[in-house]
C-alpha cells in the first residue's frame, strides 16, 4: 500500500473527507493483491488478444488509436485483460475449501424467484382488483398493465428471474410462504398495498456460475476488511501526527 501511503496528509484529508480514501484503497489493494499471480507467456498472450478481438482490434494501428482514445498504455491494457484470469486463480488458490460453506450459508438468499405484483397505494382498490382476480373477472396481467403504480406496469406485472434476496423483508417472507399460482390477500408494505402472486421459485444451486458469484463475495469481503483495517491505521497515524506537531 505505498501508494497511498505516500501521499501527503494534506491528500488524505481531503480523499477522506470527500468519502474516496476507502474506495481507493479498496482499488489499490485489489491491484496489488492481483499483480503477485503469475501468469505464463503463452496465456498472457492468448488472453491479450481475446481482448483486443472483443474489441474489435485486428491490427496494430487500431490497437494504438484504441489506447489513445481511452488514454491507456499497453501495460495498463494488459493488466485489464488479464484482470479476470487472475481474479479466478486468486479465488480458486484461496476459497475453494470456503465455498461450500458460504453456499450453505447463503443458499436460502440465493434462490431465485418470478413472480407477478400489482401495486398500488389505495387499500379499497387492492382489495377490489384482489377479488376481480380471484374471481375470474380479469386476468392478473391486464390488471397490473392497467392499475399497478410501478415499473411493473410496463411488464404486465412480471418481475424476474431475480433472488429473492433483493426484494423487501416483507416481501420476500410472503414469497416464500406463497403457493405457486396461487394469490393471497394483498400486503401492506410502507405506503403500498401489493397483490402477488408467485410464478416459480427455484432453489440455488452450486454450479460454475453460483461458485463465481460466491467467490466474488469472498474477495470483496475480504479486500473491504482489509481496506478498513488500512484506513483505520492511516488515520489514526494522521492523528497522532496531529498531536506531535500540537505539542511542540
Amino acid at each position: 500500500m505505498e501508494s497511498v501511503e505516500s501521499l501527503s496528509k494534506q491528500c488524505i484529508k481531503l480523499l477522506h473527507n470527500n468519502r474516496l480514501l476507502l474506495p481507493l484503497i479498496r482499488a489499490e489493494l485489489t491491484k496489488d493483491l492481483l499483480s503477485k499471480i503469475n501468469i505464463d507467456r503463452q496465456n498472457i498472450t492468448k488472453l491479450i488478444e481475446t481482448s483486443k478481438k472483443n474489441l474489435g482490434i485486428d491490427n496494430d494501428e487500431k490497437y494504438s488509436s484504441w489506447l489513445s482514445a481511452n488514454n491507456l498504455t499497453k501495460e495498463e491494457f494488459e493488466n485489464i485483460a488479464l484482470s479476470k484470469a487472475r481474479m479466478d486463480f486468486f479465488c480458486n488458490q484461496n476459497f475453494e475449501n470456503k465455498v461450500q460453506n458460504r453456499f450453505l450459508e447463503r443458499k436460502n438468499a440465493l434462490d431465485v424467484v418470478v413472480y407477478s405484483l400489482i401495486r398500488t397505494s389505495d387499500l379499497f382498490q387492492a382489495r377490489e382488483l384482489f377479488i376481480r382476480i380471484v374471481e375470474g373477472e380479469a386476468e392478473f396481467g391486464d390488471i397490473a398493465a392497467k392499475y399497478s403504480e410501478g415499473m411493473e406496469k410496463k411488464t404486465r406485472g412480471i418481475i424476474g428471474p431475480v433472488p429473492i434476496e433483493k426484494a423487501h423483508p416483507i416481501l420476500r417472507e410472503h414469497l416464500r410462504k406463497s403457493p405457486i399460482g396461487q394469490i393471497r390477500a394483498p400486503i401492506q408494505i410502507d405506503k403500498s398495498f401489493l397483490i402477488v402472486r408467485v410464478e416459480s421459485l427455484d432453489p440455488a444451486k452450486l454450479d460454475d456460475l453460483m461458485k463465481e458469484k460466491l467467490y466474488q463475495e469472498l474477495f470483496n469481503n475480504l479486500i473491504e476488511t482489509k481496506a478498513v483495517s488500512t484506513s483505520k491505521q492511516i488515520l489514526n497515524q494522521l492523528k497522532t501526527d496531529q498531536k506531535v506537531v500540537e505539542i511542540k
